[in-house]
């Protein structure tokens, strides 16, 4: 039983670390660096950086050209994809 703890931490480790390469994938961070990252740091400091990164294609902003937005409101004009402002979206 000894024997198998160090196989099953280092099993465990790599999987973890294997997501959050699938997370950075979809980010500028890229798979290789958040894997590498995961490996050496941990796999939760690789989340946190991975999860932190940009994201490879920003949807953008279709009204004052933003094209570093990545949220459903846009930061500069805050506009969503429609052109509804936040209030008139969600009327208090």
């Amino acid at each position: 039983m000894n024997n198998l703890f160090p196989i099953i931490v280092i099993v465990l480790w790599l999987g973890l670390a294997f997501l959050v390469g699938k997370i950075g994938s979809e980010k500028k961070i890229g798979f290789f660096y958040s894997f590498l990252l995961s490996i050496l740091l941990s796999p939760f400091m690789g989340y946190m950086i991975a999860s932190n990164s940009r994201m490879k294609n920003p949807k953008g902003c279709n009204h004052c050209g933003n094209v570093e937005n990545e949220a459903v409101f846009c930061g500069m004009c805050g506009k969503n994809e429609q052109g509804l402002t936040r209030k008139e979206v969600y009327p208090q």
